[in-house]
């Protein structure tokens, strides 16, 4: 595929670029107008920098790098503007020999690159984010940017060819337009909302240098006073784009920062040239083509013959699953769907008890859920975890085989085995400080039923084995409380998840794939993850932090409560999970630091 082919498939990149702008961006960029786009001739510490600038900034990449790096002088951008081509040439084919001569695969983890993937709907950048290993992602927040602005007069949601030339093109753009516009027209009520139920006066604010914390209406301090103000704005925008992406549907654009190394991404061009979406595909095609004048030794067999027969294997492999879950996960002789969920039977049953006109929704999966039952199960733990993870602990410091520690750890009494885990935890200062690799020996394996923004954060952990069910309605939506108690945004929010529920729907038979699309964040995901009680130190403990979203934090706190049921001396030193409930305005804090902080 030729550059300008991808025009016609991705979404066109929304920066715009004077002839100088241009001229001044491409020693430093693979180009000056794609939505996908690779950086070049900088050092790393800058790349690092604009990346984690990117995931906060509504700009594009080259905009960012144009606006509040390049005239920073002190930096010294302009130097490596002069870098020699030959050099890069030279570097290249050297690493072309040594592929060629050793044929190692470790040889591509010793380079790598920045890739920059623009404008990419929430589904492609969830098949980018899929690798593990060797690979490295940060995409634009959706808390710290609201998407209600519009390029060209539309808003920005991904438009599938597949969709636009059927019969139902029309209605997917009257749909997510209707959407986007009641997102606009409700983020500045539920900016309202929160600044009536979390006033200012009521609050209290921590000094960022002094640490001394006082009620707003008692601040005597006029620069504490505006940085508190400050703060509170910026708090309750947060909270505000918090609450309302549950309307964002997954066609919604976002931006992906990507560094990996070359084995890492070789393996993800794979991936995605195997997905089943033209969307990914045409991304596959994009991403390799920027990548090849920059790592193109690393890189060069994503799509040869040995790319496309491993391209294959995964797309037999994916249609083989779906086959033998028609096969095989059946109920009553029919195929097992989402439509066999507890809740959504009991919810059809409540849907013929109520008017459904009380929300404006036609059927019982259209409808909110109100239970929690099935947010957290804990599917496995091991019976001998405790054992384990002491007899690891013991391990390096003993002469013993791994057998006859356990026999004898087997023989120990229960509060010797959790003063020994204790003593291995350690007096633990804040939640950074990680206990050792012995707890990599006790495994959990839990089944979620969240929504998909509670989803989008929990998929960022990667050291675990996550795997997830396709996109759909059929779960039933979240009713957050904010939403819940503003009676004007909840009934809009209600219409948008049945319109887009019905749309999914009409959609799904012919383009299951591409009926994701339409599904908005609200909506509920199964999503599935088995995970090392190392891990889960670090995983509970950070996402259940005051400053975190409610969902995700209600979340994490029930699966540390089932970690703590099932084995309670393991989980006993795991005393950075907050369980608090809900707190108001929770980026308060950091937002002060931030304010607060003394400017250089």
């Amino acid at each position: 595929m030729l550059p300008d082919d991808f025009a016609l498939r991705l979404t066109r990149s929304s920066e715009t670029l004077s002839p100088d702008e241009t001229r001044r961006v491409e020693p430093f960029f693979t180009n000056a107008t794609r939505s996908i786009v690779a950086l070049k001739n900088l050092p790393e510490v800058i790349k690092g920098a604009l990346f984690s600038r990117y995931s906060r900034s509504a700009k594009g990449v080259r905009r960012l790098f144009l606006d509040e790096f390049l005239p920073q002088r002190d930096l010294g951008i302009a130097d490596f503007a002069r870098a020699d081509p030959m050099d890069a040439t030279r570097a290249e084919d050297f690493y072309r020999r040594i592929l060629s001569d050793y044929g190692d695969d470790s040889v591509g983890e010793l380079g790598g690159a920045h890739l920059a993937c623009q404008e990419v709907s929430q589904i492609a950048a969830k098949a980018i984010e899929h690798g593990r290993i060797g690979v490295s992602y940060l995409e634009k927040s959706s808390r710290y940017v609201p998407f209600d602005d519009k390029v060209n007069g539309q808003y920005r949601y991904y438009r599938p060819r597949k969709i636009l030339e059927s019969p139902f093109g029309a209605e997917y753009v009257a749909t997510l337009d209707a959407i986007f516009d009641a997102y606009a027209r409700n983020l500045p009520r539920m900016i309202e909302h929160l600044a009536s139920r979390y006033p200012i006066a009521s609050l209290e604010f921590e000094h960022a240098q002094t640490g001394d914390v006082t009620r707003y209406a008692e601040i005597r301090d006029d620069d504490f006073a505006k940085s508190a103000q400050a703060a509170y704005r910026q708090a309750v925008r947060a909270r505000a784009c918090d609450m309302l992406r549950c309307f964002l549907p997954m066609a919604t654009l976002t931006n992906v920062g990507v560094w990996g190394n070359g084995r890492a991404l070789e393996y993800l061009l794979i991936r995605l040239y195997a997905d089943p979406l033209d969307e990914i595909q045409t991304i596959a095609r994009a991403a390799h083509f920027e990548l090849d004048q920059v790592i193109g030794p690393f890189v060069k067999r994503a799509d040869d013959d040995k790319g496309k027969a491993f391209q294959a294997y995964l797309r037999e492999m994916r249609e083989r699953e779906r086959e033998l879950a028609r096969e095989f996960a059946t109920a009553d002789g029919r195929p097992l769907t989402a439509a066999d969920s507890p809740f959504v039977i009991a919810s059809r049953v409540a849907a013929k008890q109520s008017p459904s006109s009380e929300l404006g929704i036609a059927s019982g999966k259209d409808r909110p859920r109100n239970d929690s039952a099935e947010k957290v199960t804990l599917v496995h733990s091991d019976a001998d975890a405790l054992d384990r993870v002491v007899a690891a602990i013991l391990y390096p410091a003993s002469d013993l085989s791994k057998t006859q520690i356990l026999n004898r750890v087997r023989e120990l009494a229960d509060e010797d085995k959790a003063r020994i885990v204790r003593a291995y935890a350690g007096e633990r200062k804040n939640r950074r400080h990680k206990p050792g690799r012995a707890f990599e020996h006790a495994s959990y394996e839990f089944d979620l039923l969240i929504n998909i923004g509670e989803y989008r954060d929990l998929q960022r952990h990667r050291v675990l084995t996550p795997d997830r069910q396709m996109f759909t309605t059929a779960h039933g939506y979240a009713v957050n409380d904010d939403i819940a108690r503003a009676p004007e945004i909840r009934a809009d929010y209600a219409r948008c998840m049945a319109q887009a529920a019905a749309l999914r729907e009409r959609l799904a038979d012919a383009m299951p794939f591409e009926a994701q699309y339409v599904v908005p964040f609200g909506f509920c995901v199964r999503y599935n993850l088995r995970l090392n009680l190392r891990e889960a130190y670090h995983l509970l403990e950070l996402r259940s932090a005051p400053q975190g979203h409610p969902d995700y934090r209600a979340t994490a706190q029930a699966m540390f409560r089932a970690i703590q049921a099932a084995h309670p001396a393991l989980a006993a030193p795991m005393k950075f999970v907050d369980l608090t409930p809900d707190v108001p305005l929770g980026r308060l804090r950091a937002e002060m630091r931030r304010v607060g902080k003394p400017q250089a």
